[in-house]
């Protein structure tokens, strides 16, 4: 068991994995606890964090995100370049002005459902799955705040995001799974099928 804090430095000491930086990919299903798991890392100097939802094209574009997300974010790193794209604007339901997101820590988190697709994983020093069980997962998301924005589309996003899920062979083709606790303590081990 280990801490977020202790977590975001192990993270900070790997090498970099495109350009100078150490990109990690933070992935899992809906209400697993991904988001939170990456505001904690986000609170250590090192870290910053993008969420992969920025890449969708709404509730239908999970399975373009990762390459979206190639594009706008890991090219520009790997060649020292400001990342920029057009995040979705979900209020409006369209792509929104294009935005450059200046990197200036060690460390990206790319957190979110996607963010451990193969085109993305290569790219990364760490690829972590974070698991919850599924009640767990499930009571999560009914006590989120954006739950009425999400319920219509819950059911389909499921079946979308564990049909990415196996397409990209997650998790087992991740590096590490994390399970994180109430308290923020985090539980990790390595993947099982690496």
């Amino acid at each position: 068991m280990t801490t977020p804090h202790g977590f975001a430095h192990h993270l900070a000491s790997l090498p970099p994995s495109v350009g100078t930086t150490v990109l990690i990919g933070v992935d899992g299903f809906s209400g697993a606890g991904k988001t939170a798991l990456a505001g904690d890392l986000a609170q250590h100097d090192e870290v910053t964090v993008v969420s992969v939802e920025e890449f969708y094209l709404g509730w239908e574009g999970l399975a373009e995100a990762p390459a979206r997300a190639l594009a706008g974010l890991v090219e520009p790193l790997h060649h020292g370049e400001t990342p920029r794209w057009r995040p979705w604007d979900w209020e409006h339901d369209r792509e929104g002005p294009e935005q450059e997101r200046p990197v200036t820590t060690r460390v990206v988190v790319l957190e979110g459902c996607g963010a451990g697709a193969r085109a993305l994983r290569e790219h990364q020093a760490l690829t972590v799955w974070v698991d919850a069980d599924p009640s767990v997962r499930e009571r999560r998301l009914r006590t989120r705040e954006d739950w009425p924005l999400y319920a219509p589309h819950r059911d389909a996003w499921r079946r979308t995001e564990q049909a990415l899920a196996e397409r990209e062979e997650l998790p087992g083709a991740a590096d590490l799974v994390v399970r994180r606790h109430p308290d923020g303590s985090l539980d990790t081990e390595p993947s099982r099928h690496r």
